[in-house]
């Protein structure tokens, strides 16, 4: 348990910066181990584990299946066995861990996404509606304008005068609307298009809208960017308040989350990593990640991969390689 605290403040950390993350809990282990029951680590959605969760046997398993449930925000229970075989029960994946010193792990790993994004940029009635509306329905409001307070706006988790990218996370799941009534759309979709957005909509009549992405253009925004950016917002529900276009304007957002009404897939957090490919190990059968272990040896075409010196060796002697002559350098850890 001595890990414990420091998986606990790498969750706090993850949790104040806003990121999404998971969170990998040892339930079950079966000597020989080198984790215990109530073992933890946080896996970050760049792939960076931790804290504690046993060693090289389990934490390329463990980080692949963080990394999926950070895709589809779905739990996992995961056990790790010498022969990758156990009854079958509801829920369980079953993955082999062949080491040489053997032992039995089972891992549950949650995934904690943070609430969608949505900036609004102006202080526009319309603007004010959309802050209470996708308050209410789960979105972190983030209000951007140099006129706005947190009186204003009561239910906007935070009230900035612009924005700064540094502060909101590739791995966020965000959406942003302008409506500053042509004061100000050109400068906010300037900082806006910077992030890395799901959807961005600019509540403008389309004259203006076609006028603004043009200047835009001309002042080299990239194209591809601009391209993502919605005319007039939101689903068509006979809207004639500004409360109602707001309704509308959330009503789309969510839709667009949720994959319906012809909106596409479901917006998902966006893992910074890929999922690593493992490789098993042509002795133990371990699954090894290759951009981790420095264990690699190649001979007539084929390149193996290893999870210790040991099986290297072996695989070495079994071949009739010189083995000095033919390991390969070490691979970059993952970034």
């Amino acid at each position: 348990m001595a890990f414990q605290p420091t998986a606990i403040t790498h969750e706090r950390e993850a949790r104040s910066r806003g990121e999404a993350f998971a969170v990998a809990t040892v339930v079950r282990a079966e000597r020989p181990t080198s984790c215990r029951p109530g073992d933890k680590a946080v896996i970050r959605s760049d792939g960076r584990l931790q804290g504690w969760i046993g060693g090289s046997c389990a934490q390329p398993t463990v980080i692949s299946e963080a990394l999926a449930s950070l895709e589809d925000g779905e739990p996992r229970l995961v056990l790790l066995t010498p022969d990758g075989v156990a009854v079958p029960r509801t829920g369980l994946t079953v993955h082999q861990m062949s080491c040489f010193s053997g032992g039995v792990v089972e891992v549950f790993i949650e995934p904690f996404l943070p609430a969608p994004q949505l900036i609004i940029c102006g202080v526009s009635p319309a603007a004010a509606a959309v802050a209470s509306i996708g308050h209410v329905v789960g979105f972190e409001v983030v209000v951007v304008d140099a006129l706005a307070t947190p009186e204003d706006f009561p239910t906007a988790s935070v009230v900035v005068d612009r924005i700064d990218p540094s502060a909101y996370p590739a791995s966020r799941e965000r959406f942003a609307i302008v409506a500053t009534h042509g004061l100000w759309d050109e400068e906010a979709l300037r900082q806006v298009l910077a992030l890395e957005t799901s959807y961005v909509g600019l509540v403008a009549s389309v004259r203006r809208f076609e006028a603004t992405i043009a200047d835009l253009a001309m002042t080299g925004v990239d194209p591809e960017r601009l391209a993502r950016v919605a005319c007039r917002p939101g689903i068509e529900i006979g809207a004639r308040t500004f409360q109602e276009v707001a309704l509308g304007i959330v009503a789309d957002l969510v839709s667009r989350r949720r994959g319906v009404h012809g909106q596409g897939e479901r917006v998902r957090v966006q893992v910074l990593t890929k999922v690593p490919v493992l490789h098993e190990d042509p002795i133990c059968g371990m699954l090894v990640d290759p951009e981790v272990t420095p264990h690699r040896l190649e001979h007539d075409g084929h390149v193996w991969y290893y999870c210790a010196p040991r099986c290297l060796r072996t695989h070495a002697k079994q071949l009739g390689v010189n083995q000095a002559d033919k390991v390969g350098q070490p691979s970059p850890a993952r970034a």
